[in-house]
């Protein structure tokens, strides 16, 4: 199942496989757990003790005992797979691209045979082509099926507000709805969080404005937790003592080349794809007085790649593929894009 962040995927899996059927896992469990079947054994709670056998031997009048322990991984997949077989259990898989590609190979390599004995599975990425180790391994062709989960559209993201502030008694006006639902980056969740935001404030009447959004928005960005995620990636690889450039933006602010990368992933319009020839647009627009080459953007970029994937998790929120920048996680590009305006310290 593909498709972008934070958009109900997981929430699909658990509606149409039902919540006691599931086992869920994450791509990122796997930066731990190297062997896949032990590890959906443990977050099953399927008990994986080893194998023991034990010799006696007499000598010289004393019994003499050794011991050898074997641990069976082998004994762990027969396990798995009679334990989900006979407990009509499904293995979602989500965040694939959280995995480190190795084992992604790996994981797919384990599921052809799996799959073949009647395991079921459902494998959660994004849009990307991240999930290549399973779309392009020949030995999984006709065994899978590909569901593309297309990003929430405007007009039914407006709905959310224009249903929940009627059943309020307050007046969206179509415009206004149209501005919330860019904000929310193709996430019912961060719409739902604005107007439930709106429906807070303590001017909050029957009437929505324009101020009354904006509002929301930054109430909404403080609440989530990527403030450590910016500072990781405004300070960039380390400069053993170095200064770097700065360069001077049409708003009067200086700032290096990470700095002006966050601006510019936060400039309107909030997309989650920025190829090469896009970036530099928005450069030209943000620098006055400096000529940044394209080499640079994309050098920044892969630095910023080899520091977040050891991270992990909350930190893998975007990636540099194909000359082209992902913004892997919505909320992040929300936060970025409220925090900046009302964060001086991010110049």
């Amino acid at each position: 199942m593909v498709g972008p962040s934070k958009i109900g995927k997981t929430v699909l899996c658990e509606n149409v496989i039902g919540q006691e059927h599931m086992i869920s896992m994450s791509g990122n469990d796997f930066s731990k757990e190297r062997d896949f079947w032990s590890g959906i054994a443990k977050k099953a709670g399927i008990s994986m003790s080893a194998e023991i056998s034990e010799e006696n031997a007499d000598i010289s009048g004393s019994a003499q005992r050794s011991t050898i322990v074997t641990k069976n991984y082998f004994a762990a997949k027969d396990k798995v797979l009679a334990y989900f077989r006979e407990d009509e259990k499904v293995l979602v898989l989500d965040d694939f691209h959280y995995a480190p590609v190795e084992i992604q190979y790996d994981i797919a390599c384990q599921l052809k045979e799996a799959i073949r004995l009647g395991f079921k599975a459902v494998v959660v990425s994004l849009p990307y082509r991240s999930d290549d180790a399973i779309r392009l391994n020949p030995d999984l062709t006709g065994r899978i099926s590909i569901i593309e989960i297309e990003p929430w559209k405007e007009v039914e993201l407006e709905r959310i507000a224009h249903k929940g502030f009627k059943e309020l008694g307050i007046e969206i006006y179509a415009e206004l709805a149209s501005k919330m639902a860019k904000e929310s980056i193709y996430s019912p969740q961060l719409m739902q969080s604005i107007c439930l935001n709106i429906g807070l404030l303590p001017e909050s009447g029957v009437v929505i404005t324009d101020e009354m959004i904006e509002e929301s928005c930054r109430f909404t960005c403080m609440n989530l937790p990527y403030a450590d995620v910016v500072r990781v990636l405004k300070a960039g690889p380390s400069t053993r003592g170095q200064q770097r450039l700065q360069y001077i933006l049409e708003d009067g602010s200086s700032r290096d080349i990470y700095g002006l990368i966050l601006k510019i992933l936060a400039d309107n319009p909030p997309l989650i794809e920025l190829d090469i020839d896009e970036l530099m647009e928005r450069v030209k627009h943000n620098v006055t007085g400096s000529v940044i080459k394209p080499q640079k953007i994309k050098d920044s970029l892969k630095n910023w790649k080899k520091m977040l994937e050891p991270l992990g998790g909350l930190y893998q929120v975007v990636d540099w593929k194909d000359d082209t920048v992902y913004v892997l996680d919505n909320m992040f590009l929300f936060y970025i894009r409220w925090g900046i305006r009302q964060e001086k310290t991010w110049k």
